[in-house]
């Protein structure tokens, strides 16, 4: 699985104003050490990447939903999970945020068979839409 994150998390990491460390990617649970999503456009769009099963993407959805930053985009490196996956996420956000403020997007590459120039457009393209 770790092969798949880290090919999603180094496409954002070339996405010109997301910040993949430091306080904007932080969330306070209110105990014990703060949960961190993978990237942040500070203070208006939180970040996250997936490629584990269905169970443990909904998880980050929930670490999405408690960010502060209004609009929520979730990156699904698809390995583990299939097209309901991200219609279940996309119908969980879309119980806590009005869809203009979230996206699920699913990348066409892997981390066994990248497609960074597809999935890179793909993801300016969601945070286009979002951070207007």
């Amino acid at each position: 699985m770790g092969i798949h994150d880290e090919y999603g998390k180094t496409l954002l990491r070339q996405i010109d104003n997301v910040v993949t460390d430091g306080p904007s990617v932080a969330i306070n649970l209110g105990a014990g050490q703060r949960a961190r999503i993978d990237g942040a456009i500070p203070n208006e769009l939180a970040i996250e990447v997936e490629s584990r099963t269905s169970k443990q993407v909904r998880g980050a959805v929930l670490d999405l939903i408690l960010h502060h930053a209004p609009k929520k985009l979730l990156i699904l490196v698809p390995m583990y999970m299939a097209q309901p996956c991200r219609d279940q996420c996309a119908n969980i956000l879309g119980r806590f945020l009005e869809q203009k403020n979230y996206r699920v997007i699913i990348l066409e590459g892997t981390g066994d068979n990248p497609s960074v120039d597809r999935d890179i457009t793909k993801i300016r393209s969601a945070i286009n839409e979002l951070v207007v």
